[in-house]
């Protein structure tokens, strides 16, 4: 076997087709400085091997000095590396990682004055990995035409009309389907009509307190990186996202929908007309559906997968074979005592066979709601989990797994919750104080009170030291929805001050006393909900 710089000696005269940004000699001094310093072959192969991956990104990416890249071109290195690099698996781990040997071999160049900056390349990291899950930082346009990563246009105008470059492919998920074509007299109304609100939504949503609900709804609506497609067009795949974004995701703050966020924050700021169009925006609900007759030439009977009632619709002008083949999902709202389809739809051809498939699928998630919330209503469901339909969905069609959701997950008897007493207050809102700065929604933080409340419930405890019981809360809750992902034992335990044995302890004790599971559908989460769907 060859020794790390026999391999390094190897890669750069018999593999690498390109001049290189990063030079053999600059490699070999910083594995020799390594290695005086201690590094054994093991580390000093761990080195060479991220190494190897970035330079092989540089060589495709055609740069010319290493001081040009920005922190996005960071992140699209490590994007870029997950997809053409079967030895890479992209996870917080790993990001890690690499931005470690990066920072060190960049702080090895500066003492020798090979590179004037590591500013982008620390700031990538920090970004991407300094915190509790892994975040990507897409490359977006702003309205003047420049490349930024937290400025982005809300418009209805797609890039390419306004004479900009797209987003990278690479940044982007993207479901292989048809988006539904509308009415003339219905694009109008949407091209034109609400242009002016589009821009006012764009402006409201590019400010900084914005910045991680945008980072986070981005992850949420992709998936878990391992499942990433590339995308197809650019245009719709933010057409899409804002679409969920505006109407389904949920802020970090206060679980708002951006959309009812934006009315509360902007309805006195705006005209009467485009008072009228967010009232109308905000009657919008998800909906999945299929067409089940055409009625005339303006307009189709449709059936609610989810719920089996019939509505009309504007008539998508489809060959009606193939209409009959397709499965929509988007959202529809009430105008003048008709259904209108807006924004954007997206449609899927199946077989009959898949539909039932899909809607088993939807079901056995309703099913696990309920399971948190009894008296749940699927309004209430959809107004929860539209993402997860979609995923849904689309690893149905795209990625053909045979179950999305496990038929254990509604299978489990759990223990009779009876209202005794209200939990130690003390412990309620050191979880709620400590989670928000761990970046948790308000959402999450209902989730594990209430896990903390039907802990209490079954096991009154005299409580002593308040916030070695909420750190085991918030453990507790993490391991649930996210697994080995999830915020570790010694960071939340740092962040309260308590010894992590006993918060171990007590953690033990709550997984015992109320018989949690990885993904318990009581205490599972928007975020937990999307992990189980991808979970192996």
């Amino acid at each position: 076997m060859k020794n790390v710089y026999d391999q390094v000696q190897s890669f750069y005269r018999d593999e690498l087709e390109w001049v290189s940004l990063i030079e053999q000699e600059w490699v070999e001094g910083f594995l020799r400085q390594n290695a005086w310093q201690g590094a054994n072959d093991k580390k000093l192969t761990e080195i060479w091997d991220n190494l190897q991956m970035f330079i092989l990104f540089l060589a495709y990416a055609d740069y010319e000095y290493l001081d040009e890249l920005s922190r996005e071109e960071y992140s699209m290195a490590v994007e870029w590396m997950s997809v053409h690099l079967d030895e890479f698996q992209c996870n917080l781990k790993n990001v890690r990682k690499f931005f470690g040997v990066l920072a060190e071999f960049y702080h090895y160049l500066l003492t020798k004055k090979l590179i004037i900056s590591d500013a982008e390349l620390n700031a990538a990291a920090e970004h991407m990995a300094g915190g509790r899950r892994l975040r990507f930082i897409a490359p977006v346009i702003n309205t003047e035409g420049d490349v930024d990563v937290e400025d982005v246009p809300l418009t209805e105008k797609t890039a390419s009309e306004q004479n900009l470059p797209n987003p990278p492919a690479e940044t982007v998920n993207r479901f292989s389907k048809k988006s539904l074509s509308l009415p003339e007299d219905i694009g109008k109304l949407v091209g034109e009509s609400i242009e002016r609100l589009m821009l006012k939504f764009s402006a409201y949503f590019q400010q900084e307190e914005f910045s991680e609900d945008f980072e986070r709804a981005l992850m949420l609506y992709n998936g878990p990186w391992a499942e990433k497609e590339e995308t197809e067009e650019d245009d719709e795949f933010w057409l899409g996202f804002w679409d969920y974004f505006l109407f389904d995701y949920h802020l970090l703050s206060n679980d708002a929908t951006p959309l009812d966020q934006f009315a509360e924050s902007h309805r006195q700021r705006l005209n009467t007309e485009e008072k009228s169009i967010l009232a109308e925006l905000m009657s919008a609900r998800f909906a999945v559906f299929y067409v089940s007759n055409v009625v005339n030439q303006e307009w189709v009977e449709c059936v609610n997968l989810l719920t089996e009632e019939t509505f009309r619709l504007p008539n998508p002008n489809f060959d009606y074979k193939k209409m009959k083949k397709m499965l929509f999902f988007g959202h529809i709202f009430f105008q003048e005592q008709e259904l209108i389809m807006i924004n954007f739809i997206t449609s899927v051809e199946i077989s009959t066979i898949l539909r039932r498939r899909i809607q088993e699928e939807i079901q056995r998630l309703f099913q696990m709601f309920r399971l948190q919330n009894p008296q749940a209503s699927w309004e209430a469901f959809l107004l929860r989990h539209a993402n997860a339909v979609r995923h849904t969905v689309d690893l149905l069609v795209t990625w053909a797994k045979v179950n999305v959701t496990p038929y254990t997950q509604v299978e489990f008897t759990f223990p009779d919750i009876d209202e005794l007493a209200p939990p130690h207050p003390v412990v309620v809102k050191t979880v709620e104080k400590y989670m928000r700065k761990f970046g948790y929604s308000q959402h999450d933080i209902e989730l594990a009170q209430k896990l903390w409340h039907d802990f209490y419930q079954l096991e009154p405890v005299t409580v002593k030291k308040a916030a070695t019981w909420a750190a085991a809360v918030i453990f507790s809750y993490a391991q649930i929805n996210l697994g080995e992902e999830g915020i570790a034992l010694e960071v939340i335990a740092g962040e309260l001050k308590v010894p992590q044995t006993e918060v171990d302890e007590l953690h033990v004790r709550m997984l015992t006393v109320l018989q949690l599971r990885l993904f318990d559908p009581r205490y599972l989460s928007e975020e937990g909900m999307i992990s189980l769907m991808y979970h192996s």
